[in-house]
């Protein structure tokens, strides 16, 4: 009876059906888009970025705004580029961005001010870039958008063969690993090790974890032996274990993609 009675009121409503509103010229509507990219905003605030992303939309790339930094969601999305809001206080810190998950995605970031530490926003190996909202504005914000596309573009099936990790780049296809323009020698074991730590995505796994993935199941070495060539790989890689800028030690757990 109450669905009768709504369904009713429905009908006697003089409710106006939704119909697009015609931009007053060609301009306005933007420009027809035969073939588009998928962009991630992330921000506390997204209304504050309301000028970008509607330039974005008539630009012909796909836009999805969301409030905070999803990993999960993010791993199930084909992105090509993540813009990520540090301009005002946020749950999103700039070392998220050097999560593994997110190494492989070209990601603009935006902030306050630019420095000296910024990266290098060409450079292929290093997919980070810092832009100033309030010093370069929009039109050089677009720029820098599209030069990082440009520059990043590549196949999907060999962007899912390549993990960027800060300066470093993992090739799964090639077996082979690369800090900054240098090649680094590595041993099968070592790569396998690096592999997994990268595929559990800054997740913690044990030395036994590690020995099952890397060695398998049935391998009956202590768990020194994963010590051992974590010690190797981290010498190789020149990454200080005090400091980590790979691989992060969990004591009395294992090992982890560091921050």
């Amino acid at each position: 009876m109450q669905r009768e009675n709504a369904m009713n009121g429905l009908r006697g409503s003089r409710v106006t059906p939704f119909r697009p509103i015609a931009p007053a010229n060609d301009q306005a509507a933007g420009m027809y888009c035969a073939s588009t990219n998928r962009i991630v905003v992330i921000s506390p605030y997204p209304y504050s970025l309301r000028e970008l992303v509607g330039q974005l939309t008539a630009k012909c790339y796909d836009v999805m705004v969301f409030h905070y930094l999803d990993e999960e969601a993010l791993a199930k999305l084909d992105v090509d580029l993540i813009i990520i809001d540090l301009t005002q206080e946020s749950l999103v810190t700039p070392g998220a961005t050097n999560r593994p998950l997110l190494n492989h995605t070209p990601v603009l970031r935006l902030v306050n001010s630019r420095d000296e530490q910024s990266p290098a926003p060409f450079s292929p190996l290093m997919h980070h870039a810092d832009w100033s909202w309030t010093e370069d504005g929009v039109d050089e914000v677009l720029e820098r958008i599209r030069s990082l596309l440009l520059h990043s573009s590549r196949p999907a099936e060999q962007r899912a063969d390549q993990v960027y990790l800060k300066d470093m780049l993992v090739d799964y296809k090639r077996v082979s690993v690369y800090v900054g323009d240098s090649r680094i020698e590595v041993t099968k074991t070592e790569f396998d090790l690096l592999k997994a730590l990268l595929d559990a995505g800054g997740s913690v796994l044990s030395r036994q974890e590690l020995m099952d993935r890397v060695w398998g199941e049935h391998y009956f070495g202590g768990s020194n032996t994963v010590d051992v060539h974590v010690k190797s790989l981290r010498h190789k890689l020149k990454d200080n274990p005090k400091v980590p800028k790979y691989i992060e030690t969990i004591r009395g757990v294992g090992y982890r993609i560091a921050d």
